[in-house]
């Protein structure tokens, strides 16, 4: 089967891991060891300028025996993942503020319902090393190869200490000494890590957008209805939310949003669902797309079916209950379902 481009889902809530990791000679992988924070000084020894000169000379044979498809996937597929992990950075900043106040000088915001730790996940920087080794070869991504050489030591610090803080058992002993040393490492880089995430993203965004238009062109080209209507639904989908997120629009405002671009987008993902399903019941169709059934299990309908019950709220004129957690009216639960469809998509037609 021909490989197809990824979705994958890069806004501003919990991370989804949508883009397989690939390895790279020269490149870290995703190992669990933890790489030192850039911020640590550089430790002097004899040795440091051939463990450079190794690292180019692999980096170059990588580059060398690579076919430059081949290549392109690579640094794409590692820039989506390195995107995803930033994602999942502005989740826990947006977490780590819930319980600790934006100040110079550590304090505990009092009454906030939550405790230190809350919602804080490790984070492994391993990915900051593939993704610089790739920044510097072909093809040239332009503002996004500088954008990651720029973002990758806030980026760094910024991981290395959330993961310590998730495996920090005293923290509050000698009146938050650790605690202390963690916020003034989080206040020194946040700033800086949090304007280049947003370019990032958005260039990650643009890349992928281009990519994956290319890619449904060929497929309609090529007679493949069924994978051209998976991916076409999750692109949609995608768009729909992205003109909620446009109008500053979410769970806690939902009633606020103005529908009337939003109907439209509706409307073009239920067409599309309606074709994939029909393509999926067409035997010839399936021998040519070389599928013996549906491979996407009904999450389509389940996606329609969300978007649906959104749209039900907002006419309604009634706030979501619990802004914060999954609510079959909710754009949340969108942003769950649509998670499970490009997870699917991934499995079923890419990896």
């Amino acid at each position: 089967m021909k490989k197809s481009t990824k979705h994958f889902f890069g806004l501003l809530f919990p991370a989804l891991l949508l883009a397989a990791p690939l390895t790279l000679a020269g490149c870290s992988g995703n190992g669990e060891e933890n790489t030192p924070p850039a911020s640590s000084p550089p430790q002097e020894t004899a040795s440091a300028p051939m463990e450079e000169e190794d690292a180019s000379q692999e980096t170059a044979a990588a580059e060398e025996t690579v076919d430059p498809e081949t290549m392109d996937l690579i640094k794409y597929n590692i820039y989506v993942e390195m995107n995803n992990y930033i994602v999942e950075i502005l989740h826990n900043l947006d977490s780590y503020y819930l319980v600790v106040a934006d100040d110079e000088e550590f304090s505990l915001l009092q009454d906030s319902g939550y405790s230190y730790k809350y919602d804080i996940s490790p984070l492994n920087s391993d990915i900051i090393d593939d993704a610089l080794a790739v920044a510097e070869l072909e093809p040239d991504y332009g503002a996004l190869d500088q954008l990651t050489l720029d973002i990758a030591e806030p980026m760094r610090v910024l991981m290395d200490t959330f993961s310590d803080i998730y495996s920090s058992n005293d923290f509050a002993d000698n009146q938050y000494a650790k605690a202390r040393e963690f916020h003034t490492e989080i206040r020194d880089n946040a700033a800086a890590f949090e304007d280049l995430a947003y370019q990032y993203i958005d260039a990650v965004s643009a890349e992928g957008a281009e990519r994956i238009a290319e890619e449904e062109a060929r497929m309609l080209e090529e007679g493949r209805l069924i994978i051209y209507n998976a991916s076409h639904a999750i692109t949609t989908a995608q768009a729909l939310l992205n003109e909620c997120y446009r109008q500053g629009v979410y769970d806690d405002n939902i009633t606020e949003l103005d529908l009337t671009a939003v109907r439209p987008l509706y409307e073009e993902l239920t067409a599309t669902v309606d074709a994939y399903n029909a393509a999926v019941q067409d035997t010839n169709q399936l021998v040519t797309e070389s599928l013996s059934g549906s491979p996407m299990y009904g999450l389509l309908d389940s996606l329609v079916q969300a978007v649906d019950w959104m749209i039900q709220q907002v006419e309604s004129g009634s706030p979501i209950p619990d802004p914060g957690s999954e609510y079959l009216g909710g754009i949340i639960h969108i942003e769950v379902v649509l998670s499970d469809c490009i997870d699917q998509y991934n499995s079923a037609f890419v990896e």
